[in-house]
């Protein structure tokens, strides 16, 4: 390098680096009000009691209703079903009071879990004494018609008729489950089911998703989303099962590092596991939570909400004779198919090539279903005895579904500057480390710095540090080993600063 092409680093006023962390991206408010009178009111009430988001509050609440009321109908539409069940996930710092929101607006669902546990424990010694006065019957049967030979005996069994069924298990809310386990409590337990949990970072880390059981438990967690039929066969001597039409809804509240692990996490989102989520992410409001003396259960929003709630969930569910869910058709009448297709038809638009919703195609090509579960889960809060979803609820529902398309693409763009500040973060640590002055692309790129492959995205890296102070750019004319460079950067002389290392700047 020319002595005349760089100053000594002492003559130089820099300015200060910048941190190295993207520039957060507000929540856009949440289209409360499009949950219809109830919900609506409940989830503001909880958001001002509880001093949480109201997006937060509204999370909680849909995610709710939709285990209340997944097991009595199917959406219809054009001769497609689609299941009512809803897959929530809520993003929030620890001590952002995720607790005090989920316990309000699942105490009715844990009330039922209780009371079927005392059911059972009737219903199960109930079992127990029918089964055995069966097999006394079943053994005097056989003995008084022994002589009689085998087609005689075979004939007064058959008039017996059949053992008493075993009650199912009462499990209707479970928190951190392995996709086995819940594919068991589904064989022998309640066909519709929640996962609900207020650190849902317990499952996020937990056996289902370690690496030997990623993959199954995407799988068969998606298997669930959809309503699908599951079907294991097994060597061991009953392990093989059918399950059919279960229902699962789930509501994980996880804190941002975990969150940040699960979005880029190839597999999570490349299965499109994550997709089938409907995400939110509100900005912590600590610091504003001075106290109030409301008391919520004094309120007419929560307790009308719990009470709906309570009736909803001691409704007979509607199975057949093997204790398979048959839910009723929803139709989707004429004026909602209108209001729905347009909206499928806009979101389509946007998932091609360089259009605003190909970065989150999974995500985004999922949305136009998720409108029409949402629909039917605000029609069936509404009014449980519907027979149709309407254009007034199409219509809140595609409101709502538009809020989390945003909430996505927000997600996305903050997910992958993120990405791109580490990265850069371990640029600058590289240059620092191997006491480097100046830099081009090609040190970075023939280096593998970060990992980082390719001129193009090392440039990237390199104009992300140029924008924040940490490197300058230097003039075109610059020539280093004797030969010009296009572009090259020296440090920041700043960054040589103890008070500004990037533990500081991170």
């Amino acid at each position: 390098m020319t002595a005349s092409a760089i100053k000594q680093i002492a003559q130089f006023s820099d300015p200060k680096p910048v941190p190295l962390s993207p520039e957060k991206l507000a929540c856009s408010p949440y289209p409360i009000e499009a949950l219809g009178s109830l919900l609506s009111a409940v989830a503001n009430e909880i958001a001002t009691g509880v001093q949480v988001p109201p997006v937060m509050a509204a999370q909680s609440v849909l995610a709710a209703a939709a285990l209340a009321v997944q097991p009595f109908a199917n959406a219809l539409l054009d001769g497609r079903q689609y299941p009512l069940n809803l897959f929530m996930l809520t993003v929030a710092e620890s001590g952002d009071r995720k607790s005090g929101v989920d316990k309000i607006a699942t105490a009715p669902h844990k009330l039922r879990q209780r009371q079927l546990y005392d059911d059972f424990h009737e219903d199960l010694q109930r079992f127990k004494n029918e089964l055995e006065a069966y097999e006394i019957t079943r053994k005097h049967v056989i003995g008084a018609d022994k002589k009689n030979g085998p087609e005689v005996i075979a004939c007064a069994l058959h008039e017996l008729g059949l053992p008493p069924t075993q009650p199912r298990l009462p499990t209707m809310l479970s928190q951190e489950p392995t996709i086995e386990g819940l594919v068991k409590g589904f064989a022998s337990g309640q066909p519709s089911q929640g996962l609900f949990s207020d650190e849902g970072g317990s499952f996020f880390g937990g056996h289902s998703l370690k690496d030997e059981n990623k993959l199954k438990s995407i799988a068969g967690l998606s298997q669930l989303w959809d309503g699908s039929d599951i079907n294991r066969t097994r060597a061991a001597h009953g392990e093989s099962m059918t399950i059919k039409n279960p229902r699962l809804s789930a509501h994980l509240m996880i804190q941002p590092i975990v969150a940040a692990s699960a979005f880029l996490d190839p597999e999570l989102s490349g299965q499109g596991f994550l997709a089938r989520f409907l995400i939110a992410a509100p900005e912590s409001i600590a610091g504003t939570r001075f106290y109030n003396d409301m008391d919520l259960t004094l309120s007419d929003a929560v307790n009308n909400y719990q009470n709906l709630m309570a009736k909803l969930l001691r409704e007979p569910l509607p199975v057949d004779q093997q204790g398979t869910l048959t839910p009723r058709h929803l139709q989707v009448d004429g004026n909602a198919k209108t209001l729905w297709k347009d909206a499928y038809n806009a979101i389509e638009r946007e998932l091609a090539p360089r259009m605003q919703l190909n970065d989150i195609k999974p995500t985004a090509g999922k949305m136009a279903e998720q409108i029409i579960r949402i629909a039917g889960v605000i029609t069936l809060i509404d009014n449980f005895d519907a027979k149709v979803i309407n254009a007034q609820s199409m219509g809140r529902a595609i409101q709502l579904g538009s809020w989390y398309l945003q909430e996505a693409l927000r997600l996305s763009t903050v997910s992958s500057a993120a990405t791109d500040y580490q990265i850069a973060a371990k640029v600058i640590d590289w240059i620092l480390e191997k006491g480097r002055s100046v830099v081009t692309v090609n040190h970075i790129n023939k280096n593998k710095v970060a990992k980082l492959n390719g001129a193009n995205r090392c440039r990237e890296i390199l104009l992300l540090l140029e924008d924040n102070n940490w490197l300058i750019r230097l003039p075109p004319a610059t020539q280093i080993d004797g030969k010009h460079v296009k572009e090259a950067w020296r440090l920041n002389q700043n960054a040589l600063c103890n008070d500004l290392g990037l533990q500081n700047a991170i």
